[in-house]
């Protein structure tokens, strides 16, 4: 089995074992030995063994102290499974070596005594090509997954979400995201995460993360114009250059993400990335994948949101129209709500403005009144459900709240359009039913526009 000169180096205290020299000769690149299979004991090792594992001499090594770095019998040892007749073969990732082996365990019989033999064929490279392989094969099922969703699913939105979930999923991360780019109401460049997926255990961050300024990730920025990818591997390596996108990124938890960019008709409006992935990680070919197709239903989902926001709200004042109102009062009745004020308003004399200035004067009354409406109370609560109604549904608001309110509603239009203003109110802490209440508001309002005329027709008369 061993030549001279082998032997003397290893010290084997198998002696001259010719019986293995034809397996050694032909298995030089392989890891060999042999021990005792009941002590566990290694009685013999191959150069390579000694040169893979640092040894100067074989010493007095249990096989799984040295191979394992264990202090007792690997729990998948293959002694029991091996035999005098012939090889059992297993593949085996062995850690301290970080190499991936082939491995082959007989038991021989030397000088009349039971030994126990492994032959360890590294097989690393094959092993990481079929890796490869097996990646790209499940990279691109996931896009053809995610792409059927993103084609065939009818709501966009939930189309985004199962994709990015399939995204995130596929490279074990700990969050995926979509960010989308717009403007807040001082028309200043913003962005804010608009999906989110989150694996098990790990703590959403969407709410956190609406109107971030652009300037925060600039750098960012810049690689996306040239649609490159970002990619932190370490979150320490940008801490000097970028300390405060250091800071909210570390608040996350995020020690490292990649992101690719997201444009619609030829211009950057976002980016979609994973924080913290596990797997695949210099691979970003589902990522760019998955940004193309979704660029068309981002799209699409921001053209349905523009066509509700149409069919919902007034094209003059930007308040809810009838349709808002009669969804809102849809959902209260359906769901229930804690207390409610109503406020019916009516514009008085806004036929006469009309008639006598014209109609654009008409809609400078109506949108000077919905601005004060909208100071007073939130625009989200006021629908115009006529060319000159309006009714507040307040929500979850305090009684003497919603009284203080109309009281500095009613002051403020009364000072700069005295006498347009007729009003009916009603609080309820549980409202019983929410038609009676606007019908009783509507009656109320129409009682003061009444009181509102005659003293305007005895004013005239005197």
């Amino acid at each position: 089995m061993m030549q001279r000169r082998s032997a003397d180096r290893h010290s084997c205290p198998l002696g001259n074992c010719s019986c293995l020299s034809t397996l050694v000769a032909s298995s030089l690149d392989g890891i060999i030995y042999v021990n005792d299979p009941k002590t566990y004991e290694l009685l013999w090792v191959n150069d390579n063994c000694m040169r893979s594992f640092g040894l100067e001499s074989l010493g007095q090594h249990k096989c799984y102290e040295l191979f394992q770095g264990l202090d007792e019998p690997c729990p998948f040892c293959p002694m029991a499974k091996s035999n005098f007749d012939s090889f059992y073969i297993w593949e085996f990732y062995n850690s301290k070596l970080n190499r991936h082996f082939l491995i082959k365990d007989k038991l021989i019989v030397h000088n009349g005594r039971p030994l126990h033999m492994e032959i360890a064929t590294d097989i690393t490279e094959k092993v990481l090509e079929q890796q490869v392989v097996r990646q790209k094969l499940e990279f691109e099922q996931t896009l053809i997954k995610c792409v059927r969703i993103l084609l065939e699913e009818p709501d966009s939105r939930r189309a985004i979400e199962k994709s990015i979930e399939l995204a995130g999923r596929q490279y074990h991360a700990d969050r995926c995201y979509v960010f989308e780019s717009s403007h807040d109401a001082e028309n200043r460049r913003v962005v804010h995460n608009t999906y989110e997926w989150c694996a098990p255990g790990i703590e959403p961050q969407r709410d956190s993360l609406q109107n971030i300024p652009i300037g925060l990730i600039s750098p960012w920025m810049e690689l996306f114009l040239s649609s490159r990818e970002v990619v932190i591997e370490n979150l320490d390596d940008i801490r000097e250059a970028h300390p405060d996108l250091h800071a909210v990124l570390e608040r996350q938890g995020i020690h490292r993400l990649f992101a690719v960019p997201l444009h619609l008709d030829g211009l950057l409006t976002g980016f979609i990335g994973v924080d913290n992935p596990h797997d695949c990680l210099n691979d970003f070919t589902l990522l760019h994948s998955l940004a193309y197709f979704m660029d068309n239903t981002i799209s699409r989902t921001r053209m349905a949101d523009e066509l509700r926001s149409i069919s919902l709200h007034d094209s003059l004042t930007g308040l809810g129209n009838r349709n808002a109102y009669q969804a809102t009062c849809k959902q209260l009745m359906e769901t229930g709500a804690g207390n409610v004020g109503v406020v019916y308003v009516d514009l008085n004399d806004l036929k006469v403005v009309n008639d006598t200035y014209g109609h654009e004067k008409g809609d400078e009354y109506i949108t000077s009144m919905s601005a004060i409406f909208a100071t007073h109370f939130r625009s989200g609560d006021i629908f115009r459900i006529g060319g000159d109604e309006f009714v507040f549904l307040c929500r979850n608001i305090a009684q003497d709240m919603f009284h203080k309110k109309i009281r500095a509603m009613r002051m403020e239009c009364e000072q700069k359009h005295p006498g347009a203003l007729s009003l009916g109110a009603l609080w309820e802490a549980k409202p019983g039913n929410l038609e009676v209440m606007i019908r009783e508001c509507d009656r109320r309002m129409y009682e003061e526009k009444k009181r509102i005329k005659r003293a305007s027709d005895r004013k005239r008369a005197m």
